[in-house]
């Protein structure tokens, strides 16, 4: 690669000057190919000298930053954008970043430090940009994929035969010694995008990235940060000889991440290893690590080295998780809200230990799920509340909710037509062509009247409730092995095996056959 070619657009003649001025770009390897007072004539600029690098000022007059920024999208202009922006301009920062921009800088901390420390990550970037369009054109592209597939398999392990390894760390800049793999999340992430954009996370996870970029690399060039997937970022180090400044890193980006984007970040952080071979384990012990806050939410930096325990298998514990799911196939409700109390009380005693978080939500997960459809109520948004809490406090608070949800209904249940409907339903399950009409006439009442009677007392249609209860029969099905599942549709009554998929799947989230080997293992 040549120079890399650079312009600036700002209506400001000092800041241009400023930039154009503070360094000796030739040195650097960089050249200055244009300069423009606004948003019309700079995308002219762009258009005729097409640099490589833009630092592009959001306000301006004529058109703003993130009118250039969105006729650069729609006209694929591949040229990378640095925002320059005061400190009052968050918010449109937070929209530049969704129409493509690469990273941004606050004007008052524009210096030749800052700018070479931007324009120096986007030049290995452009370089890597280079190298695997060479790749895809000689055909060899899966041997040499972009920085994103390389550190994810450096992570997970997945994906590295075949000598793949080598290449995989060719462009990186971690090194193998001390190095640290740190896993992190936004606290509270459901609540929290909804400030941005309603509900749009590609916002915040700009303003997430490029925020710890800014404080990582002003104290490590032995860095690599990635987005896993959605609210999952993964962090690597390397050099970092004392943990204690490892940790001093994590803080400072929680305060700056706090401070500008307001949101509250929780660190997982694994053991130091030696080697990139080693990274798996590590990120195994980061990602685990970050779980436990839902046991400790008052720790925003967890480290967890040891392997999970197997807690349901604990001789206090086990009695208990037996205790609550008899309750529930009994319907007997005082029992299992007692037994769940006891159950959160001894979390909440043990919360130190490295406790087993996936089996514990789990197991609060099938008894919220067998509690709702053996009412016939569905279960999915229930289930989503459950799934967002983010500690063991917003557990109990969601089930003390359910508690007085089940026992409100629990007198609609007790009213003698839905007793008689529901009691109906299960004596004709097998049957394919339950209708509504038909149990209107077998109660004498009218369809608009049952309609409104489930409604009221149940909180679901008739179809749904039928529904629920074909779908917990047919669980009992699974459990016999040697019926196939054709066999259980017809027996549960629906018409096709495809029928029967599409609802098992809406109300348990899994499909039969998965369903079923799940009860194999």
């Amino acid at each position: 690669m040549n120079r890399i070619r650079i312009a600036v657009i700002d209506d400001d003649s000092l800041i241009r000057l400023g930039i154009c001025s503070s360094v000796d770009w030739g040195q650097h390897g960089y050249e200055v190919v244009g300069e423009a007072d606004n948003g019309q004539t700079g995308w002219e600029m762009l258009q005729r000298a097409q640099p490589d690098i833009v630092f592009l000022d959001i306000s301006m007059p004529v058109m703003d930053g993130i009118e250039v920024l969105k006729l650069m999208q729609q006209t694929g202009v591949r040229t990378k954008a640095v925002i320059l922006s005061c400190h009052d301009d968050f918010h449109l920062v937070k929209e530049a970043m969704k129409n493509g921009a690469y990273d941004y800088l606050r004007k008052s901390e524009i210096n030749s430090d800052n700018l070479l420390c931007v324009l120096d990550e986007i030049w290995r970037s452009l370089q890597e940009r280079d190298l695997a369009g060479e790749q895809a054109a000689q055909g060899n592209w899966e041997n040499y994929s972009n920085r994103y597939a390389s550190l994810k398999r450096l992570v997970t392990g997945r994906g590295s035969e075949g000598g793949h390894a080598g290449q995989d760390t060719r462009w990186l800049s971690i090194r193998e010694r001390e190095l640290y793999c740190v896993t992190f999340a936004v606290a509270g992430y459901q609540q929290v995008i909804q400030r941005y954009d309603e509900g749009y996370p590609f916002t915040l996870e700009h303003g997430v990235v490029n925020l710890s970029k800014e404080v990582l690399r002003q104290r490590t060039t032995e860095v690599e940060l990635f987005v896993l997937k959605e609210n999952q970022y993964v962090l690597l180090l390397s050099g970092m000889e004392r943990r204690e400044e490892l940790f001093s890193l994590l803080e400072q980006m929680a305060s700056v991440l706090k401070n500008y984007l307001n949101v509250e970040v929780l660190f997982g952080v694994g053991g130091a290893v030696q080697s990139f071979s080693a990274l798996p384990g590590a990120f195994r012990q980061a990602v685990y690590s970050r779980k436990l806050h839902y046991f400790r939410p008052q720790e925003r930096i967890i480290q967890e080295t040891r392997p999970p325990e197997n807690t349901l298998n604990d001789p206090v514990l086990q009695p208990l998780t037996e205790g609550v799911k008899g309750a529930a196939e009994q319907k007997n409700y005082p029992q299992l809200f007692a037994g769940l109390n006891k159950i959160l009380q001894w979390l909440h005693r043990h919360e130190g230990r490295n406790l087993e978080v996936d089996g514990i939500q789990e197991f609060l997960q099938e008894t919220v799920r067998l509690v709702l459809v053996q009412e016939g109520r569905p279960a999915e948004q229930s289930l989503r509340k459950l799934q967002g809490c983010g500690s063991l406090e917003e557990t109990e608070e969601f089930f003390a909710g359910l508690q007085k949800e089940v026992q409100a209904d629990g007198s609609g249940r007790n009213h003698y037509l839905i007793r008689a409907a529901t009691e109906y339903i299960r004596q004709n399950l097998s049957r394919g062509d339950i209708s509504l009409g038909e149990i209107a006439d077998y109660l004498m009442i009218s369809k608009s009247y049952l309609c409104r009677l489930f409604q009221k007392k149940l909180g679901v249609s008739v179809q749904h409730y039928i529904h629920n209860i074909r779908i917990e029969k047919a669980k009992e099905y699974l459990n016999d092995f040697h019926l196939k599942i054709y066999e259980i549709a017809e027996l549960t009554g629906f018409n096709s095996s495809t029928h029967f998929n599409i609802v098992f799947k809406k109300i348990m989230n899994c499909t039969p056959v998965e369903y079923r080997n799940g009860l194999k293992h």
